[in-house]
């Protein structure tokens, strides 16, 4: 099988009908009826049962279905890189972040660019940290923001800063805990709700690891959230407490909420990613050399405070 008898079948697998694929792939119904006629001549066999008006995979269809699968994602993957790489424009920067870089540190970058740059367009998606290598390697990003350090062999991760991990909860949790264990108000923690992260978020680990060291239960109806921007809302309304990095911490109300740094906690990195293969072009390289002033004036307004 070819690749265009290839996109044809499953095309007519994925719909169910000539028709249908026809409209899919933006060709006629014939031109499909043929290629799939043609594709079983070379084949010697049937791919599809014809009946009165339906279609039904024989079993070595299905079977052909299951192993061409991943070629075709690879040809779709390979066909949006294609596109990708035209968009690819010494005007414009595209970039990622996760959640908390985005909202917490990212509309400051934003706008001490376009104070450099007003001509130069800017494209931000908010992606998640293991949605990040491909996004990089498809070339719909120029480059990406986020922590933690990533090992894929075709992705370089670029120290840009680390910081400490902070406790954030609300002020009058921790005033009520200087209260009552006010020689070590961390062990009020043990009773107070932990705000979790679900799934295999980086940050998870050193959480967990924080709570067993306060005798915080791991199992004890506490909430988990996908994002640390819903777990410090839930902690400003007075739900419970969660872990933060350096930039949320800079972030947070000190009229309603308390940042403690938590130095027995290993620092937090915040890195730039890239593909290996196509380095920032010159408008990327401009912003990316904003960051290391923008994330000292954040650091240093709180460590000011």
């Amino acid at each position: 099988m070819n690749l265009r008898q290839l996109e044809v079948f499953q095309a007519v697998m994925q719909t169910g009908n000539m028709s249908s694929a026809a409209r899919l792939l933006c060709i006629t119904p014939s031109a499909v009826s043929k290629t799939i006629a043609h594709t079983e001549l070379q084949l010697g066999y049937r791919l599809f049962t014809r009946g009165q008006g339906s279609l039904t995979p024989t079993p070595e269809a299905r079977v052909l279905y299951e192993e061409s699968a991943q070629i075709h994602r690879q040809l779709d993957a390979l066909r949006q890189m294609a596109q990708n790489l035209g968009r690819v424009d010494r005007g414009a920067v595209r970039l990622a972040a996760i959640p908390s870089v985005t909202h917490e540190f990212l509309p400051l970058v934003l706008q001490r660019h376009a104070a450099h740059y007003p001509r130069v367009d800017v494209e931000v998606r908010t992606l998640h940290q293991d949605q990040m290598v491909a996004a990089l390697l498809n070339r719909s990003v120029d480059f990406g923001l986020g922590f933690f350090e990533h090992h894929h062999p075709q992705v370089a991760s670029d120290l840009l800063v680390s910081g400490r991990m902070f406790l954030a909860v609300a002020r009058d949790i921790w005033l009520r805990a200087t209260r009552v264990r006010h020689s070590d108000p961390y062990t009020y923690f043990a009773k107070v709700p932990l705000i979790r992260l679900v799934g295999d978020d980086p940050m998870r680990p050193r959480l967990d690891e924080l709570a067993e060291k306060m005798g915080q239960p791991i199992l004890a109806g506490n909430i988990q959230v996908q994002t640390s921007r819903l777990a410090v809302e839930l902690v400003r309304r007075g739900m419970g407490w969660t872990l933060v990095d350096f930039l949320t911490a800079t972030q947070l109300d000190p009229d309603s909420m308390v940042a403690l740094e938590l130095p027995d906690l290993p620092s937090m990195s915040l890195y730039a990613y890239h593909a290996r293969k196509s380095p920032p072009g010159q408008q990327a390289r401009h912003m990316l050399d904003l960051l290391p002033v923008l994330l000292h004036e954040v650091l240093s307004a709180k460590q000011g405070l």
